[in-house]
């Protein structure tokens, strides 16, 4: 276990890079959906370098100002309630025996978290019905977000191979 100022400081440098990389969110259109993913695995370093513990206060600081602060209210949302800690859920759900189970577990907690989100997204934050935004417009949105949950487990599995075994040597060297 690393020592607590090196915790402390990398946890806050990783948050302030996550809210950063949200914010981007707001500047470039098609963002939306991309950059709580990317801040999302930023905090699944942050557990892997510093504890769990760590990983969820980051989390959960980030969450809580970009909810408060965030313009892009559906990215902020996003984080919050499905990708920001989707990467740390994983890690829990690999060691079921069950690869049904692990998946049956990831999709109830993704489905259920996103249409809570967007529930309150469309009552609170929006405050108006659509007439656009049908049944069936959820029931697509739901099943393009159960693909691209998959694409993210994937992603985020690549880059964790990919920070272990290159990255993490270069970025921490030790004398």
């Amino acid at each position: 276990m690393r020592k607590l100022s090196f915790r402390i400081a990398f946890g806050g440098i990783s948050s302030a890079l996550c809210i950063i990389i949200m914010l981007l969110a707001a500047i470039i259109p098609f963002a939306t959906y991309v950059c709580p993913m990317i801040a999302g695995f930023i905090i699944y370093i942050v557990s892997i370098e510093c504890g769990q513990n760590t990983g969820v206060a980051s989390f959960v600081s980030v969450a809580a100002l970009l909810l408060i602060l965030s313009p892009e209210k559906e990215s902020a949302m996003l984080f919050a309630a499905v990708l920001g800690y989707y990467p740390m859920l994983s890690e829990y759900t690999d060691r079921l025996k069950s690869k049904i189970l692990r998946w049956v577990i990831r999709f109830a907690v993704f489905n259920v978290t996103l249409v809570i989100s967007y529930i309150i997204l469309m009552k609170v934050f929006i405050a108006f019905e659509s007439e656009e935004f049908t049944k069936w417009t959820a029931v697509i949105m739901l099943m393009a977000g159960n693909i691209l949950l998959v694409l993210y487990d994937k992603a985020v599995r690549i880059w964790s191979a990919y920070y272990q075994k290159k990255l993490r040597k270069k970025l921490f060297k030790r004398k």
